[in-house]
């Protein structure tokens, strides 16, 4: 064996001594600057050997995979802390997510936002102590019976669960986890972090599973990055559309129906300026709005795949008039029952086979917005982000194949008209390919994931790959908005599916007179409506577009001599098409103008005894000028200003 390999950085090649470490390769590199590194594509611990000719690539804490590696080692460091703190606590696992980390834990007593002072404060002692964090491979059965000796439980089931003949633990001290890695070198890498909250959470995240304790937290490179996510994190909790729908009086959940909103009449107002908005589009880009059943047979849902694919999240009955007065989930229950739909695609079927169709009659698009309902698990229900009733702008094309690309870009556009109106600048695009459990082969899969990436290449969209995350019967687009708060949202969707047509023989009849599969494109620019508007409540802090706001005017009388005055405002705006209201309680002004802050009122029109001789207004903005006298006319000139998107 040589004494020497080839190391490859930056470009540059030189000799290193065989099994020299990946810091030795990296010296020139300041110490809390750099913490793992990618050796031939692979991230690994700086202590990690080189025993062949390789490429090595530098990771410093700020870039992406550095956080993520501070992260993960701040989540050790706060089980260890933990471990402490909590003796016979157990630990289960702890991932990196976005912005942060959580680890699971299944303590004595369950965990209170009360203990996060205490945990940081061991943590810190920890990061002082400078401790070695390394890395030992040992044998799968030697980690069971040392984790089944230290009464980790959760550890030995996740060990059992692992293929491998041998598994990596990273030491700490005298402390232990099971961990693939990477981590930093030592405990003195992780100083800039916070411990943000607690919560109960489900063991591998099934409710018949024993309850665990989760704390959540982040680490940054700096303290200016910390600062600046923790000033977000309570802009964030200012700006939850929960909180805000109630102050605004938008919607409300209650028990009798779990996860399904009640829209008051201000959140039905949203609701429907929304859907009149996407209508307008559909009038202007060719598409036709139908409406099909809530219920159908379970057999519709075993030819389209969800029977085998959702069954789990959807809500299904028995035949009212069968023999079987029971629900069969199993794989043949589909043989008897109904279902609430969860999806419009398999109905809008039934409308394009109604009549023979020809190449000539193609693209059919058809629109619908009936209510859909998902059988979503109790736990992951959240406010209007995740809910079990829900609409949306959803859309089915039926087209030739040598029409896709034209139809994807088409959406394209509508998804840029749609963002652009709504406030929403930054738009990003990933290709969701095929998962584990698809319909199809891996070879159509391929194909089509290559014609939406070729579609989006082509009208110069540059976009990532999300791997393994396409719906089962296709591979989708996945559109991106980032917020306000600089979160991303994934909203509207685009999907190419050969399977459904397939599945329903589907046909029609081309230019030389013999029948052709279409292809079946599925595409929702809002995507759920409840969901969006929980985005858009949030992203806006409830400021919304002035064609959005449910209450558009609110007009403030200043005494009992001006009523007349101001309803006679209120019903001028009304007949011009303004939602606006006029407010003649016996209070001071400054608690109405209070009232029509929190209720997110775009224009205060505050009218007294001088205004009414005068026929003028002192006119209030939400967000800018708080005084500003004006004839009455020049109002209602400055309110047909506002923009309303065509």
């Amino acid at each position: 064996m040589s004494s020497e390999v080839t190391v490859t950085v930056s470009g540059e090649s030189r000799a290193v001594p065989h099994g020299s470490s990946v810091r030795d390769v990296l010296k020139h590199i300041p110490g809390r600057d750099l913490v793992a590194a990618r050796v031939n594509g692979k991230v690994v611990d700086l202590t990690r050997k080189i025993e062949q000719d390789t490429v090595v690539e530098p990771i410093l804490v700020d870039s992406p995979d550095g956080l993520d590696v501070i992260r993960h080692s701040t989540a050790h460091l706060m089980a260890m802390a933990v471990q402490q703190l909590f003796p016979g606590t157990q630990v289960t696992i702890g991932p990196v997510i976005e912005d942060g980390f959580f680890y699971d834990f299944a303590p004595k007593t369950p965990f209170t936002v009360e203990d996060l002072p205490k945990i940081e404060a061991k943590m810190r002692e920890l990061v002082k102590a400078d401790l070695k964090v390394e890395r030992i491979e040992i044998a799968r059965e030697d980690a069971i019976r040392q984790f089944t000796a230290m009464g980790e439980s959760y550890k030995v089931e996740i060990i059992q669960g692992i293929p491998d003949d041998t598994v990596s633990i990273y030491r700490e001290g005298d402390w232990m986890d099971l961990c693939r890695g990477p981590h930093v070198p030592s405990t003195r890498y992780l100083k800039i972090f916070k411990l943000t909250s607690v919560a109960g959470a489900y063991w591998r995240g099934d409710e018949h599973n024993a309850m665990l304790s989760r704390i959540y937290g982040t680490a940054f490179a700096t303290k200016e990055a910390l600062d600046e996510h923790l000033r977000l994190i309570e802009l964030a909790r200012q700006r939850d559309h929960r909180k805000l729908g109630r102050e605004m009086g938008l919607y409300l959940f209650d028990p009798i129906s779990p996860g399904s909103p009640f829209y008051l009449p201000k959140g039905t107002i949203i609701l429907n300026e929304l859907t009149d908005y996407i209508r307008r589009l559909y009038h202007r880009y060719g598409f036709d709005e139908v409406v099909t059943p809530q219920v159908f047979k379970n057999e519709l849902w075993h030819t389209s795949g969800h029977w085998e694919n959702f069954r789990e999240h959807m809500f299904i009955s028995p035949d009212p008039e069968g023999e079987m007065t029971s629900v069969d989930t199993g794989p043949d229950g589909w043989h008897h029952g109904y279902a609430l739909k969860p999806m419009n695609c398999p109905g809008h079927t039934f409308i394009y086979r109604a009549d023979k169709r020809s190449y000539r009659d193609l693209p059919l698009r058809i629109a619908e917005f009936s209510r859909l309902h998902r059988a979503e698990r109790s736990g992951t229900l959240h406010g209007m982000m995740r809910v079990r009733s829900l609409s949306q702008d959803d859309a089915h094309i039926f087209c030739r194949e040598d029409q896709i690309e034209d139809e994807v870009a088409l959406n394209f556009q509508m998804v840029r008209d749609v963002y652009g109106a709504l406030g929403f600048e930054r738009v990003e695009f990933k290709l969701a390919t095929m998962p584990e459990q698809h319909l199809g082969t891996e070879e159509q899969w391929r194909m089509t994931e290559a014609k939406l990436g070729n579609a989006m290449s082509r009208n110069e969209i540059a976009y990532e790959i999300n791997p393994k995350e396409g719906a089962f019967y296709g591979p989708k687009i996945e559109i991106y908005v980032s917020d306000a708060l600089k979160r991303r949202w994934q909203v509207a969707t685009i999907q190419l599916d050969y399977n459904n047509p397939e599945r329903f023989d589907l046909t029609y009849i081309n230019s030389s007179g013999a029948a052709e599969r279409p292809v079946m494109i599925h595409r929702a620019i809002l995507g759920s409506l409840e969901r969006f508007i929980g985005v858009l409540i949030e992203h806006t802090g409830g400021v919304l577009p002035f064609w959005l706001a449910p209450e558009q005017v609110r007009v403030l009388s200043l005494s009992e001599k001006v009523e007349d005055y101001a309803k006679e405002i209120a019903e001028l705006l009304k007949r011009d098409g303004y939602r606006a209201h006029p407010d003649i309680r016996n209070e001071k002004l400054g608690f109405k103008v209070r009232e029509a802050e929190i209720a997110k009122v775009p224009y205060m029109i505050v009218v007294g005894e001088r205004e009414a001789a005068e026929r003028s207004v002192s006119l209030r903005l939400l967000r800018g000028e708080k005084s500003n006298a004006m004839p009455l006319a020049n109002l209602l000139e400055l309110l047909k200003k506002e923009p309303i998107p065509a």
